[in-house]
């Protein structure tokens, strides 16, 4: 025979040694009285030969590996001295495969999305200049929809790394920190609605059908700006826009937004005249992967991330997400966050001002242009692009090349000795 500690894995050893030296201890009198019951209970590990498992499989999904828990009980003679210790024990090998599973699993979507979205990115914004070519033109229509494809991917890509990244915060026991960067909610609405105005579906028609009217009641209106993520309330407010154009085929969208000073809360609403949403429906709609099964629901693109995103951004923000909705009346989406108004107030948009037609990574780019001025001499101006994604420098070249000549460095070390090169020979920096 064989004693128990022999049959361990080194890494579990040293615990399975301090609890029964605990054990032992107690039994003799010499514990700490203050010692709570269950403080031996200890996880060990056993490994198991398996005549299936090849000598370079991973023993936790071959089985060559069982986890135990066990519960070391000191057994007493009659006149009060240590006989022995039993050993109560619960086999938990199918619960750790199933964690191990779980992890790598959020890990593989986590990789996969942030390895999707720039290839993403470039599909746009080659697109994007092709159409800006006469060439192009004569395809608008094709571009167009495969741009539009690009942009449906993209954030069906990001909402899933998105509720990866917090599975795996959850996973780890390390919530992710409030964000307090300045966040405007109105110029954020401006943003969405413009985005919307020009957002098509899976058919290549406008996402806001020429029955719907889109509208945006935050304009004009003077809020405060509220502590957050800029780019996680756009996202949500997004979520919620393209929701309710989605499921809304006559009346009308709005965007509306309040502010309680006494009780330091914003809420922001977007209110729909579509089609509803079942008391079961409001149940679940919050959950990822789940949609309302109503009518013909079904036949809308999206696999129901949207508004599973949106609540975990309203709890990132110490925030929350109600819906209120009945069957053939419509829903109404509230978000409540705090605004102590600390921040100062937001500068109120209306519609002289001036603002750009569209918001993206790739019409960002394109007005590059306009961010860096000529030189009045006649000169060229000449930008410095990093990026390691060939792709992503085609875009910068492709629209910036016609005012400004455009250097690209595929990495950090690459960029320093072009600059450093350029300072000694005195010549031009990149503006």
């Amino acid at each position: 025979d064989k004693p128990l500690l022999d049959f361990l894995t080194a890494a579990c050893r040293e615990g399975y040694e301090q609890t029964m030296k605990r054990t032992i201890d107690k039994a003799n009198g010499e514990g700490r009285n203050d010692e709570y019951e269950g403080s031996n209970l200890v996880e060990i590990s056993i490994p198991v030969r398996s005549k299936y498992a090849s000598p370079w499989s991973e023993p936790a999904l071959q089985g060559g590996v069982r986890q135990l828990v066990m519960s070391f009980v000191p057994k007493s003679t009659k006149d009060g001295q240590l006989a022995g210790i039993m050993a109560i024990g619960q086999d938990l090998s199918e619960v750790a495969e199933l964690k191990l599973v779980q992890d790598r699993k959020t890990a593989l979507l986590a990789m996969l999305s942030h390895e999707i979205r720039s290839p993403l990115h470039g599909i746009m914004g080659l697109t994007q200049g092709l159409l800006d070519t006469e060439a192009g033109k004569t395809m608008a229509r094709q571009l167009g929809m495969v741009r539009g494809c690009a942009a449906r991917l993209l954030d069906l890509v990001t909402n899933v790394m998105d509720l990866a990244q917090g599975e795996k915060r959850k996973q780890e026991g390390c919530p992710m920190p409030r964000p307090n960067a300045p966040v405007d909610i109105a110029s954020i609405a401006d943003e969405v609605v413009l985005m919307m105005n020009s957002a098509v579906d899976k058919v290549n028609k406008p996402l806001v059908r020429p029955s719907v009217r889109l509208m945006n009641e935050i304009k004009g209106i003077r809020l405060p700006l509220i502590p957050g993520d800029h780019y996680k309330c756009t996202q949500m407010i997004y979520n919620l826009v393209t929701n309710a154009c989605k499921f809304t085929e006559k009346g009308s969208v709005v965007l509306s937004a309040k502010y309680f000073e006494a009780t330091k809360k914003m809420e922001v609403s977007v209110t729909d005249t579509g089609r509803g949403i079942s008391k079961d429906g409001q149940k679940r709609i919050f959950q990822p992967f789940q949609q309302e099964q109503n009518g013909d629901a079904r036949s809308f693109q999206g696999i129901g991330l949207g508004l599973a995103v949106c609540s975990e951004i309203a709890a990132l923000h110490e925030g929350e997400i109600k819906v209120q909705s009945e069957l053939g009346q419509g829903s109404i989406f509230t978000v409540t966050l705090f605004a102590d108004g600390a921040l100062g107030m937001a500068k109120s948009i209306t519609d002289s001002d001036d603002l750009p037609k569209k918001s993206s990574v790739v019409d960002t780019l394109s007005e590059a242009k306009a961010l860096v001025h000529p030189l009045t001499n006649g000169a060229r101006r000449l930008v410095l692009s990093v990026d390691d994604d060939e792709v992503n420098q085609e875009v910068v070249r492709g629209a910036l090349r016609d005012e400004f000549d455009v250097v690209c460095a595929m990495d950090g070390h690459e960029a320093l000795k072009f600059l450093e090169t350029r300072r000694k020979q005195g010549t031009q920096q990149p503006d």
